[in-house]
């Protein structure tokens, strides 16, 4: 019953396809004097000299007069998350603070002065493991028990 509901379907899916070949051809052939070619070979001569020497499945850099036309996806992935931020609210990430000698001096008696360390770590723009850092090059910190 059913292998004989599959055959049914086939043999109309091939009837359809040999249907749609048909529709496609006469589609085509009369498709040059529709775009105002006197032949098809014209047609088909035009269409080719619009492509390009090179497969389309081309890989490797993108020949130089294609550079800049569209955005990559790097770009497009870019656009796309801050624009994402701004409608969530997302915080952006923080640029890197330059920490100095001079900081590393303020930050280490601020320490010394009794300064807890994350409140340290906000006051001077730095992150906690780089406050750890100059702690322990400072001398700041206990040595681990072996």
């Amino acid at each position: 019953m059913i292998s004989n509901t599959l055959k049914s379907i086939n043999s109309k899916i091939a009837s359809l396809e040999k249907k749609a070949e048909a529709e496609r051809k006469k589609l085509l052939s009369g498709l040059h004097e529709k775009v105002g070619y006197e032949s098809t070979a014209a047609l088909i001569e035009a269409l080719q000299s619009l492509g390009s020497s090179k497969p389309a499945s081309r890989r490797g850099p993108k020949p130089a007069s294609r550079r800049g036309r569209k955005p990559g996806r790097k770009a497009k992935k870019a656009a796309t998350k801050s624009v994402r931020a701004k409608k969530t609210g997302a915080k952006k990430r923080a640029k890197r603070t330059r920490i100095t000698a001079d900081m590393k001096k303020k930050i280490v008696a601020a320490l010394k002065a009794g300064g807890k360390g994350t409140q340290v770590a906000k006051d001077f723009g730095i992150s906690i493991p780089s406050l750890h850092n100059i702690k322990k090059a400072a001398g700041l910190t206990k040595a681990r028990k072996k």
